[in-house]
């Protein structure tokens, strides 16, 4: 099996496809094998890497250092794998490494797809909505939101599916993917902004987690990038409208190709 031993970590990847590399960062509730409708699509195209973040599905590696080592661990394999340019695509948790990529190798971006996530671009407006989100969902916890209910209802054999591929996560430390400290009044959007590249956002409607308020408030901030909704998904879009998902991505990417020197 294909592990990068980078970073203190054992990172587990995949690969398939060839032509511009494409990364897929999953989210919280994934790991690699959540991107089977995407891969499937997009090898015929690109070559398409996958992998487990540190502490997600096959990948090891101390988690206790903290939310930032996804940017460094995203470095560092696509040093690895000798991926010099790539598109880069994120769901939610994703967003992190997104943010931490555009710190430490924004050479290497040459276009990002932010799938319900802000990749660290907000602003006060967006912290009133996250609160007003979590008020709203009450006490359960994010994994009950991650598919939109009218789509549990109509495809039970894909939400169950959804489901077993996150039990395939090990357990995470409680409050390891939490919010900032309400002190922290950073933001990504300046060093998105600062890319030039095609930034692409896209959110389901019924998204409960990163709302479409939320996502619209984000790609304000970002002066030249796209939003996309997508009607009666939730926050996985990716996985409960893949074929309006890739056709809506691939043709950001065709012409995100188009533009490159």
């Amino acid at each position: 099996m294909p592990f990068a031993n980078v970073n203190a970590a054992r990172i587990y990847y995949q690969q398939a496809g060839s032509g511009p590399d494409l990364v897929f960062l999953h989210g919280a509730g994934g790991n690699h094998l959540s991107w089977w409708q995407q891969t499937a699509h997009f090898s015929r195209t690109y070559r398409c890497t996958v992998y487990d973040a540190r502490g997600w599905g096959k990948s090891t590696g101390d988690i206790a250092v903290g939310r930032f080592v996804f940017g460094t661990d995203l470095v560092a394999l696509m040093e690895h794998l000798r991926i010099e340019r790539a598109h880069v695509v994120a769901q939610s948790m994703g967003g992190r490494a997104v943010a931490g990529l555009a710190r430490m190798a924004p050479e290497r971006v040459l276009s990002l797809v932010l799938c319900g996530t802000t990749a660290g671009s907000t602003n006060d407006r967006i912290r009133e909505l996250q609160d007003e989100l979590k008020e709203e969902r009450g006490e359960g916890g994010l994994r009950e939101h991650a598919l939109a209910k009218p789509f549990e209802a109509r495809r039970p054999d894909l939400a169950v599916l959804y489901r077993q591929l996150n039990a395939l996560n090990p357990p995470r430390p409680k409050g390891f993917l939490g919010r900032p400290p309400p002190s922290y009044r950073g933001s990504m959007h300046t060093g998105l902004s600062a890319l030039g590249v095609p930034i692409l956002f896209v959110v389901g409607e019924h998204d409960m987690i990163t709302s479409p308020e939320m996502i619209r408030e984000a790609q304000g901030l970002i002066p030249g990038s796209e939003y996309h909704e997508v009607k009666g998904a939730g926050h996985s879009a990716y996985f409960e409208a893949a074929d309006e998902w890739n056709g809506v991505v691939g043709t950001f990417l065709e012409l995100a190709s188009a533009r490159l020197p």
